[in-house]
């Protein structure tokens, strides 16, 4: 009966019903059939048991030697049934009647048990429980039921509607995290430098109010003003190009990955050259096309190539590596590494490195959230030999709504 069972779930609903019917009212049948023919040779044998009645008749001499007369009847009938063979007659009756429609009527109440039960109960349960988990903003879920039918098709594309669901969640809540760590990071990185213009605006106040303020004073105030103001104006800058990268349009394109490598390879080394720094490459490529916004890919290169040129000794090394579905770009510089808290926060916006003078900036950053964009991520850390590595992982198919291309042509 298992393998029956499994047989009929797998079919569609149009077949699986048609199973059902087939079988069930099949054996309806044969238990109708089994009882009226019972039936039928109880009323035959009721009938057989009645009083013969003889109206007409024949007397003859027996023949052979043989004593006595024989009775030949000619005209007879049958009397009535009485008493319990009439009862049990009229039941028979009634039963070769009542049994078969009732029997096609509970065929058909099973027919449509076992096919909810067997089709209709796990889907639309497991729909019902996965629309009460939507309703209460609960996406951390999966839905377990799995068909090649019609309504495991549905399942399935309830699933990939919940899992889109979820990440466009995950992307909102992420966006908004983003959003507040800039705003946060702003207000706190702002408030030094507002600080201080106000700071040397009293000085000045107090100064000219005790008339003790020279033309060198003024000077020294009004330069630590402009700076302090132009910091100001680089933080404007800088959330304001973060913005724009956030709503630029991707547009993707299919690209040689080998030659937009030997591009990139050669702009490297030509702003490696300007600093005596040399540049070793190692690619690992085997399939030559991918599909991706080149143009942000480029500048995802270009911000981690421009961090390397900062710490970079003699050397700086650029590895191109394919996987399954994706591209690895990795960039690694021979000066000193990521401290410990730099590799939790170095690619934050406007992070403050203990050890780079308390200057803040945001290339790490903007390819952090254009590696998001580009359906990727992006990873820091320190090689076994030295120096800091940054890695961009990049998918080889990506769709601007977040999913894969299935041709890169």
């Amino acid at each position: 009966m298992e393998w029956m069972r499994d047989k009929i779930r797998s079919l569609s609903l149009k077949k699986a019903l048609l199973a059902v019917s087939l079988i069930l009212l099949g054996i309806t049948g044969i238990c109708s059939a089994a009882v009226i023919w019972t039936a039928s040779g109880l009323r035959q044998k009721l009938l057989e048991q009645r009083p013969l009645i003889v109206t007409a008749y024949t007397v003859e001499e027996a023949q052979d030697g043989q004593r006595g007369v024989k009775i030949i009847p000619e005209e007879y009938g049958y009397g009535p049934l009485s008493g319990n063979r009439l009862f049990f007659y009229w039941t028979a009756t009634a039963l070769m009647v009542a049994l078969p429609v009732g029997c096609m009527a509970a065929g058909s109440a099973a027919v449509a048990a076992v096919y909810y039960r067997l089709k209709l109960k796990a889907p639309l349960g497991a729909l019902r429980e996965g629309m009460e988990h939507i309703s209460r903003e609960d996406l951390d879920f999966r839905l377990g039921y799995t068909s090649e039918d019609e309504l495991g098709r549905l399942c399935g594309a309830f699933e990939q509607m919940r899992s889109a669901l979820e990440e466009s969640s995950r992307r909102t809540w992420e966006m908004l995290q983003e959003r507040k760590a800039l705003t946060a990071s702003v207000s706190h990185d702002v408030r030094t430098p507002v600080t201080v213009i106000k700071g040397y605006a009293d000085y000045l106040e107090r100064a000219l109010a005790r008339d003790v303020l020279t033309e060198e004073t003024l000077e020294t105030t009004l330069r630590a003003v402009r700076e302090a103001a132009e910091r100001l104006e680089r933080y404007a800058d800088c959330v304001n190009h973060i913005q724009k990268i956030e709503d630029t349009e991707l547009r993707v394109e299919a690209f040689d990955v080998k030659e937009f490598t030997d591009c990139r390879v050669r702009e490297f080394r030509l702003l490696a050259h300007r600093q005596g720094l040399q540049v070793c490459v190692q690619v690992d490529v085997t399939s030559a096309r991918m599909v991706s916004d080149r143009e942000l890919l480029t500048k995802i290169l270009e911000n981690m190539f421009s961090n390397a040129l900062r710490y970079a000794e003699k050397r700086i090394g650029l590895c191109v590596v394919e996987q399954e579905d994706s591209v690895l770009f990795s960039i690694r510089d021979d000066g000193r590494g990521f401290t410990r808290e730099e590799l939790d926060g170095a690619a934050s916006l406007f992070y403050h490195s203990p050890v780079n003078g308390g200057t803040f900036g945001i290339g790490l950053s903007i390819c952090k959230i254009l590696c998001a964009r580009l359906g990727g991520t992006l990873r820091l850390g320190n090689h076994p030999k030295g120096g800091a590595v940054v890695t961009a992982q990049v998918k080889k198919h990506h769709d601007p709504d977040g999913g894969t291309v299935t041709r890169a042509e």
